[in-house]
């Protein structure tokens, strides 16, 4: 075990770093874009874009995972996150901004279903959910930490935060490319053709079909439901609480610490109760429920706070423990699987925002009861016409 440490700590720092990069400038996005007239529905559509690259290629760099090495492709991501930062802050215009996000999400399709893939490659079933937990909460810690950076640089200069992504996304490159050694002992000989990087929807369809169908799905309406609500928790608190933006960002700072501590402390202890499906079932109703709470919470901004405490709690149980099983289930290589899975929610981040802001237009109470009913209608779904929670397995 001594001997896999360095390559845990190393994942874990490579996701923290690449994704305190992301979220340093995400809040920003609007407000830089507004600098080039954006309307709102264009501001939506190009967050939205990079959803749609991460659909579009996740597959693909899985493939490339496997037939290459997991290092190799980790280190391409975070090139490219990087280089599309600097696009990002050079921008003269709303078409080189779209382009700049589309490549963000491409490469970070790359950077993460890699660096699941390393930590499945290095661990044994046993000690899987704790590993992909803690890629978890590093990932939560990056989104709490990533903002607060984001809008200290701002103060200087609306471009320094994409400066300084750029450069924490360089860094993150060069420590990798020296100390980061390579996982994957079986490299598969894949014949690498233009038509690979249109693999998504084929994919899709054949994981619908597949022994793990059940956990796509799953991983599908927890990015949807997630996805769906980042949209719709700032409108709803300044709508209905009257808070300001700092007072809302601390509400996901609350989410994310809850998440962290859960997955760094608590995770394995739960799954050791209640099990790992039961857990993931657990996890997206207390999810979905919290969410759809939510409008009818009395005006209390302690209560909003403590609502979304649960949802963190609930998302923290369930998706390191869905990427966890369907590492274990698969009988196909790690990357493509784990592309496969990072493509179904990628799908759930595209409709989630889109589908959210629609309903919003209909009563602020719309997309929180939409969302939390997709999250429990899908587990009774696979509850009721999959052997997953009576039979222990996947399928």
């Amino acid at each position: 075990m001594r001997e896999r440490l360095p390559n845990f700590f190393l994942i874990y720092l490579s996701v923290f770093v690449s994704v305190v990069a992301f979220s340093m400038v995400f809040p920003l996005l609007p407000v830089y874009a507004k600098h080039f007239q954006a309307s709102n529905i264009t501001i939506g559509l190009l967050a939205a874009s990079f959803a749609l690259a991460q659909l579009l290629f996740s597959p693909f760099w899985g493939i490339l995972s496997d037939r290459f090495g997991r290092k190799p492709i980790i280190l391409v991501g975070l090139l490219g996150l990087s280089l599309s930062f600097l696009v990002f802050a050079f921008a003269a215009n709303l078409t080189t901004l779209f382009l700049s996000r589309f490549i963000q999400g491409l490469f970070s399709g790359a950077a993460m279903p890699a660096a699941r893939a390393y930590v499945a490659d290095v661990t044994k079933k046993e000690e899987r959910v704790k590993a992909m937990g803690k890629i978890g909460a590093s990932l939560s810690l990056g989104i709490i930490l990533g903002p607060a950076i984001g809008g200290l640089l701002a103060h200087a200069s609306l471009v320094m935060p994409f400066f300084a992504a750029a450069l924490v996304a360089a860094f993150n490159l060069i420590l990798m490319f020296f100390f980061l050694p390579e996982s994957l002992k079986e490299k598969r000989d894949y014949k690498i053709t233009i038509r690979l990087a249109w693999l998504s929807f084929p994919r899709i369809i054949k994981g619908l079909k597949s022994n793990l169908m059940p956990l796509f799905l799953l991983a599908f309406v927890w990015s949807f439901a997630l996805s769906n609500n980042q949209v719709n928790v700032p409108l709803l608190g300044t709508e209905k609480l009257q808070l300001d933006t700092g007072a809302i960002g601390l509400g996901f700072a609350v989410m994310g610490v809850v998440s962290a501590i859960t997955q760094f402390f608590l995770l394995s202890r739960i799954t050791r109760i209640f099990g790992q499906h039961k857990t993931i079932a657990g996890g997206l109703i207390l999810m979905g429920l919290s969410f759809a709470a939510m409008p009818f919470l009395p005006q209390s901004v302690p209560l909003f706070y403590l609502a979304m405490a649960f949802a963190g709690l609930g998302s923290a149980v369930s998706r390191p423990v869905i990427t966890a099983l369907v590492t274990e289930e698969t009988k196909e290589p790690q990357g493509v699987t784990l592309g496969t899975a990072n493509a179904f929610e990628a799908l759930g981040r595209l409709l989630g925002p889109l589908l959210g802001g629609f309903l919003f237009m209909f009563g602020n109470q719309v997309p929180f009861l939409f969302s939390g009913t997709v999250a429990i209608l899908f587990v009774f779904f696979v509850w009721r016409y999959t052997h997953f929670l009576r039979q222990g397995h996947a399928t």
